[in-house]
């Protein structure tokens, strides 16, 4: 049971302090316990499911009226099915582990509930009211023994984002991976920015540069002048920012070459954000024939006669199945580096772009997006404002 949150909620602490057996779970308040009578007039026990609302992983005022509940359809003590506030009765997975039966709306006259406590014991009343007409003895304080500290998972505060979206399930199916970002100079600091979000189990940094004013002008954020006077590595100092959010967050200030890129076969996704061929070139070959899916981006910048800037935005995808024809459409050799990208040229919003397209083929790949292409190379011009996939099942056809 998540104790420290429950702790440092007092409404929810009161709850837990009278005996009720709460539990809090990807961003829902789980009461357990709760009796009820079903259509046979038999009672039985049942879980009410609450969305949790939070501000400093500390429960606040509830946003809505409505609940979920685990368990038959609740009746009153002649087996009468409750529709005064059963909205319906069509099943639904919240979150992994948490399947709900019933989905209840019963607003208060007042037209919200002032906070968690009110809530939840107006609904836990609804319920053991028609319970305790059968038998008195029946309540939802029964005083079950909790754990003093609660299951640390990735996040520092909890994930209410998803809760609130309803995406609970599809963002946990993120879960558990190990995620590698090589490469911290613009678009690998955004990439962080949106993977330490995921509930991803560890991500791991690599980069043997310092900070510099530049990147700071491609990180997402804005980054203290202090913060440049200091010297800190990149990966040390984005290690420190994001894991204010995110608790397993591990720096490795090196740089790529061969002693070291056999660890990254250890990693689910490795994503890659370098402009150097060579390094680019060790990681697709000893990722090749691995079950690591390496995500490499990348892009090209001129500038015309007249001071405009012309890109292309690059994210190519290699996997055991698309090694080959990835491999092709990756830049490795210095000589292909050569543009005016590799002079650090300030495009903040071209690294952005080319983050979320690594981002979003990842999550692609593990189902937290629909969709059954998986292209090799995908890329954006900004000229046209064109976006091109080629996906390696037609290059087969």
């Amino acid at each position: 049971m998540s104790s420290s949150l429950i702790s440092r909620s007092p409404h929810l602490l009161r709850l837990r302090d009278e005996g009720m057996t709460l539990e809090v779970a990807h961003g829902y308040l789980l009461v357990h316990d709760v009796p009820y009578v079903n259509a046979s007039r038999e009672t039985r026990i049942g879980t009410l499911v609450f969305r949790l609302d939070l501000t400093a992983d500390i429960a606040v005022n509830p946003a809505d009226h409505t609940a979920y509940f685990i368990g038959e359809a609740p009746c009153d003590a002649s087996g009468k099915r409750l529709s005064r506030i059963i909205n319906n009765s069509n099943p639904q997975e919240l979150a992994p582990g948490i399947r709900a039966d019933h989905y209840f709306s019963a607003k208060p006259r007042s037209g919200n509930y002032k906070d968690y406590y009110e809530k939840v014991t107006a609904y836990v009343n609804m319920l053991t009211g028609h319970a305790k007409a059968i038998d008195a003895s029946l309540k939802a304080q029964v005083f079950k023994p909790f754990l003093s500290e609660e299951d640390e998972g990735p996040f520092v505060y909890a994930d209410t984002a998803s809760t609130r979206a309803g995406i609970a399930l599809a963002s946990q199916r993120l879960a558990g991976q190990r995620i590698a970002i090589v490469g911290l100079g613009g678009t690998g600091a955004y990439l962080l920015d949106l993977v330490a979000k995921t509930p991803v189990a560890e991500i791991h940094l690599y980069d043997g540069d310092t900070l510099q004013q530049h990147n700071a002008f491609r990180y997402p954020g804005a980054v203290a002048f202090e913060a440049l006077t200091e010297g800190h590595a990149k990966v040390a100092y984005l290690a420190t920012e994001y894991g204010k959010i995110h608790r397993r967050i591990y720096p490795h200030p090196v740089m790529i070459d061969e002693s070291n890129v056999p660890e990254l076969k250890g990693y689910n996704a490795v994503f890659v954000c370098v402009d150097n061929g060579h390094a680019r070139r060790l990681i697709a070959i000893a990722l090749a024939s691995s079950d690591t899916v390496m995500f490499d981006t990348g892009m090209g910048v001129q500038m015309n006669a007249n001071a405009e800037l012309f890109a292309i935005v690059r994210l190519s995808t290699l996997d055991r199945a698309s090694a080959t024809e990835a491999a092709k459409n990756m830049p490795m050799s210095a000589n292909e580096d050569d543009n005016l990208y590799g002079t650090n040229v300030q495009v903040g919003d071209l690294n952005c772009l080319n983050a979320y397209l690594a981002v979003e083929a990842w999550k692609k790949r593990c189902g937290f997006y629909f969709g059954r292409s998986r292209p090799h190379l995908t890329t954006y011009t900004t000229a046209s404002a064109s976006m091109a996939a080629n996906d390696a099942s037609e290059d087969n056809e």
